[in-house]
């Protein structure tokens, strides 16, 4: 059957409609979806800044509350301490009391002893009648500094000018004159290095061990520091002297000249020197530190000479009182000259100190005839 072109084409006409409004109605169903998709991603997100929000003002009211609660225990314990000393009887009252006057006593007098050591003031060492077999004020200490490696040295000083066993003992007794190498001890501590000292001092008996201190080329000034203070507190001594060892010094000399100071109270007595402030970093006396001593021209003050110097029993005293908070500068020389400098003393420069012209910074005239002391020359 023939179909009416008319019919035909209506027909065409309805289904190219109906095919487009599916489109339309796909294309709406996508967008309907991707604004579920949104709005639910927006909630997930609100419901997370509540939960959040929630979180917060809870550790916040944690807080509040624990807060509160300390302040009202607190504020309890403060009454119950007022009602317990409102209820104490008039003895304990005057036990309380009491114990307020004494504190302060006690205060009192701690200050009055720290015045009185800073004069030069203080009690025997306990140690000091096991220290040595004299039983009189000794003329002078002699610590010769000296290290691990150097036993080579040590066995030269003992050879020459040092008296070895009997002898020793004799020097303390009669002269009144002790002397001892100064070490301290090895950063590993009870090693190899540590044995073989402790033998060395069983054998010869003439070391002074630094036990708090670490054995270092860095450490010198504070070797010295070390020294002082545990010398002043071993041994009750007119003067503490401080030598090297690489040097030959002559005792008797050396005793006699100290004899003439005896009277002195504090003295700080050597060969006095002084001399620009080393800043090339390069340099074997380079000093960390030069910026505080003003620019890169400023000169030392005067300090005596590190070989070999000497302070009398107050200064070695102040040293030991005040050793937590004196500074050490890197040379030891300028450390203990620092020490020295803010103190009523009397700087005394002894010519018969000064033997050697070759080091810088020193003043004229320094190869003296009267010299009790040289290098030690070891073959």
């Amino acid at each position: 059957m023939v179909v009416p072109m008319g019919i035909s084409n209506g027909g065409m006409q309805w289904r190219g409609s109906h095919a487009s409004l599916q489109l339309r109605g796909f294309g709406s169903s996508y967008q309907s979806s991707g604004n579920i998709r949104s709005n639910m991603i927006m909630l997930v997100l609100l419901l997370l800044s509540l939960l959040a929000c929630f979180y917060v003002a809870g550790r916040l009211w944690e807080d509040a509350e624990t807060r509160a609660y300390l302040v009202k225990v607190s504020h309890k314990r403060k009454l119950q301490l007022n009602r317990d000393i409102f209820h104490l009887s008039v003895e304990e009252q005057l036990k309380a009391l009491n114990c307020k006057d004494q504190s302060k006593k006690l205060t009192a007098l701690e200050m009055e002893l720290t015045a009185a050591k800073s004069h030069g003031f203080g009690l025997k060492p306990v140690g000091f009648a096991n220290a040595t077999t004299v039983n009189h004020r000794l003329h002078a200490v002699v610590g010769i500094m000296t290290t691990f490696g150097n036993k080579f040295r040590r066995d030269a000083i003992r050879n020459t000018w040092m008296p070895k066993g009997e002898a020793l003992k004799d020097l303390e007794r009669d002269e009144g004159i002790i002397i001892r190498f100064i070490i301290g001890r090895s950063a590993n501590r009870g090693d190899m290095t540590d044995r073989r000292l402790d033998v060395e001092k069983a054998e010869h008996d003439d070391f002074l061990l630094l036990e708090d201190h670490v054995e270092s080329d860095d450490s010198l000034s504070l070797k010295s520091k070390s020294y002082f203070s545990t010398a002043v507190k071993q041994w009750d001594s007119d003067f503490y002297v401080k030598v090297d060892d690489d040097i030959f010094v002559n005792i008797d000399m050396l005793g006699t000249t100290l004899a003439k100071y005896r009277d002195t109270p504090r003295v700080y007595l050597g060969c006095l020197k002084s001399g620009e402030v080393v800043s090339d970093s390069s340099s074997q006396w380079y000093e960390p530190e030069w910026w505080k001593f003003g620019n890169e021209k400023s000169q030392y003050y005067l300090h005596a000479s590190g070989q070999i110097y000497c302070l009398s029993k107050a200064l070695a005293q102040y040293i030991n009182i005040n050793s937590a908070s004196l500074h050490a500068y890197k040379n030891e020389d300028i450390s203990v000259g620092s020490w020295m400098l803010g103190l009523d003393i009397e700087h005394v420069d002894d010519r018969s100190f000064c033997c050697v012209a070759s080091l810088p910074g020193w003043l004229p005239t320094l190869l003296i005839r009267s010299c009790f002391w040289h290098d030690l020359v070891i073959s």
